[in-house]
């Protein structure tokens, strides 16, 4: 199994609430900077996707866990 394909089945794996996408996925022009980003500077364009994940991905917990609370 490709490292690629062990990526796609750990997202397909991961169980999320159905209104996260809503909340905290990456929009269309969010996207369209990237890619114009990308196109002189491909490493810092990944980079700047995944830490930008990272802030997504924790600010969502903090609000699942203000919203337990």
């Amino acid at each position: 199994m490709s490292e690629i394909e062990k990526m796609q089945r750990y997202i397909e794996r991961t169980e999320l609430p159905a209104d996260l996408h809503d909340k905290y996925c990456f929009c269309l022009g969010e996207l369209d900077e990237v890619w114009k980003f990308s196109q002189t500077d491909m490493f810092s364009a990944l980079c700047l996707l995944f830490e930008y994940g990272k802030a997504k991905g924790y600010r969502a917990a903090k609000a699942e866990r203000r919203a337990v609370v």
